[in-house]
């Protein structure tokens, strides 16, 4: 399936773009999940879910590697094995890893909507942004139940939002009023070279034609995987606000500008408020689930 997955031009800006690119509100976040600023996502659920030896483990959607590089340099992780999809993103995270010396890590192009997963059994298996791609998330999740071991877990950080990103009217109403607090020199999107004055609802057939699997089925992520997996801990972590906020614009703030930071920081403490007061949901959450006897299907 070709999508903006395959476009290296594409992949390449978007970590500047998402809102996630920022430290301010990895920070935030940070807080959120672990209770620390300092300690990010992956290291509480490895410190906090996982055995002090992890023998063998996997990670889903491997993009540029980042993940299975980072729990390979956690101490008591045995043999990595990480897969995506796109041959060219699995060439670079390979490269990347051997230049780190992190030659251990195995990796192989595997389309998690229809192929079998890597023999297991695995007492972990990861996945990261990647599963509200997937459509036969029953499947993928029955595979997965499978391929861990008895005392295996699943741990996930997913966009669990609505499907294609349709926020309802109060919500756009919200983002738009924040958006109005943005300066217009911080509005400028240097990708498209245009001045955002307002943020629109994301037209669905314009992203279905641009990448027909983003956010597909967001919506049953996490309900699914209480089905199939015995739930040990969720962390909800905002992103209702400032994912749709922040998006394309993020690359403009200036964290070592006072003024920025500053603006940074108060957008969240409103969503955190939001999100407390229960006008908005959360939009993303790392999961724990432990595998049951047998997988249990809808």
């Amino acid at each position: 399936m070709q999508t903006r997955w395959n476009d290296g031009h594409f992949t390449g800006n978007l970590n500047a773009m998402v809102w996630t690119a920022s430290a301010t509100v990895r920070r935030y976040l940070h807080f959120l999940v672990s209770g620390s600023p300092e300690c990010d996502w992956l290291t509480w659920v490895r410190a906090n879910h996982l055995p002090p030896r992890v023998n063998r483990l996997l990670v889903l959607g491997a993009g540029s590697g980042w993940l299975e590089r980072a729990l390979a340099e956690k101490d008591g992780i045995g043999s990595i094995t990480a897969c995506d999809f796109a041959p060219a993103t699995v060439a670079a995270a390979e490269i990347a890893a051997h230049r780190a010396g992190l030659d251990r890590i195995r990796y192989l192009v595997i389309n998690l909507e229809t192929e079998a997963l890597p023999g297991g059994p695995f007492d972990a298996i990861v996945a990261n942004d990647v599963l509200h791609h997937i459509m036969d998330l029953e499947g993928l999740y029955a595979r997965i139940h499978e391929a861990l071991a008895p005392e295996g877990k699943l741990l996930f950080n997913e966009y669990v939002g609505p499907n294609r990103f349709q926020y309802s009217d109060a919500r756009m109403a919200l983002i738009n009023r924040y958006f109005r607090l943005v300066p217009d020199h911080l509005r400028f999107q240097p990708y498209w070279r245009s001045l955002f004055w307002r943020r629109p609802r994301v037209d669905p057939a314009g992203l279905i034609a641009d990448d027909p699997t983003e956010a597909v089925r967001s919506e049953d992520v996490l309900p699914l995987a209480r089905k199939f997996f015995d739930t040990e801990a969720e962390y909800p972590y905002g992103g209702g606000l400032l994912n749709p906020l922040l998006y394309e614009i993020i690359t403009n703030f200036d964290e070592q500008n006072p003024y920025d930071a500053g603006l940074l920081r108060m957008l969240c403490d409103a969503e955190d408020r939001l999100t407390r007061s229960g006008a908005i949901e959360p939009d993303f959450y790392v999961f724990v689930g432990r595998r049951r006897v047998s997988a249990t299907r809808p």
